[in-house]
């Protein structure tokens, strides 16, 4: 009886410990869940470029991407998303047809610009999250 007793309370451990360990969450540091891909094509006065957003997490419904340049850009237009420019901020936002980046899925969008220099953006947001 002694054993019954100790194996019911190492299986009430061991499940308490999995619901712990279920709670944590992953540091700091862990690898994104979306990976962006920027490219970009210039020329004298301008640029066209695009960014890919490759999801390895969970499927996520809807996306918002913003990021800056240092250099005086002005938008002149896009595709596969709706496009505006604040300053010196741009952000595109899906359309229907592809407001669903599924898990091990990409969506892709791009722009033309004019700019007196095609420069990669450091800040890269999807929903609020540095990709």
């Amino acid at each position: 009886m002694a054993r019954m007793t100790t194996a019911v309370r190492a299986a009430a451990t061991l499940a308490g410990a999995a619901l712990l360990v279920a709670g944590v969450t992953a540091p700091a540091n862990a690898t994104p869940a979306i990976v962006c891909t920027y490219t970009v094509s210039s020329w004298a006065g301008g640029f066209s470029a695009d960014i890919s957003m490759a999801n390895s997490g969970p499927a996520i419904e809807g996306w918002t991407v913003r990021f800056s340049f240092d250099t005086p850009t002005q938008l002149l237009g896009g595709w596969h998303a709706t496009l505006t420019q604040q300053g010196q901020t741009m952000t595109g936002v899906n359309l229907a047809w592809n407001s669903r980046i599924g898990t091990g899925q990409a969506v892709a969008f791009g722009w033309t610009a004019f700019a007196r220099s095609a420069e990669i953006p450091d800040d890269i947001t999807v929903n609020g999250v540095s990709c």
